[in-house]
């Protein structure tokens, strides 16, 4: 999951990443996008687009992907990637997320409901992963100390400190 800090950041994601996909032809492999409403943004031609999550996320056949059908198209072995603005952060409980990139300021309750979002165990899923590009380690930390006596980050190894639950 990429965490965006805007709709108009989800759709200039998700374009990039297409870009990458099919300049080192991965055909087996697709990205989806999650937002709310619509968005203008220029193309690459120069002419202003409006952008709808459903216009945006389709299937190998051509054929467009509803909102409502978007949790279980990501369970299909050729969407490795959701990018999302706001959409998703919370109450997506999807034990399949395993990495999150997060490129937007978290913090307080909303970084402890985004960053738990990987905090679902499945089969074969032996750990986590997140890549933060916006935070400070600290803000994290103080936006887990409301729910949490201990927080481990990276770099320490006391398996005792992990997430002790008050």
């Amino acid at each position: 999951m990429v965490v965006t800090a805007s709709r108009l950041h989800a759709i200039r994601y998700y374009h990039e990443f297409k870009r990458y996909l099919e300049r080192h032809h991965y055909d087996d492999l697709d990205i989806l996008v999650a937002f709310s409403g619509a968005i203008k943004d220029i193309d690459r031609a120069g002419e202003e687009v409006e952008y709808t999550e459903e216009k945006l996320n389709k299937r190998a056949d051509g054929t467009h992907i509803k909102e409502s059908q978007l949790k279980e198209e990501f369970h299909k072995d050729e969407y490795a990637m959701l990018i999302v603005a706001e959409k998703y952060q919370t109450g997506f409980d999807e034990p399949l997320l395993h990495t999150m990139f997060v490129d937007k300021p978290l913090s307080g309750v909303k970084a402890v409901q985004t960053l738990s979002r990987l905090n679902r165990t499945a089969k074969g899923k032996q750990d986590t992963f997140v890549l933060d590009f916006a935070n400070k380690p600290e803000i994290i930390q103080a936006s887990f100390s409301t729910y949490y006596r201990t927080t481990l980050l990276s770099g320490e190894t006391d398996p005792n400190k992990l997430y002790d639950l008050i």
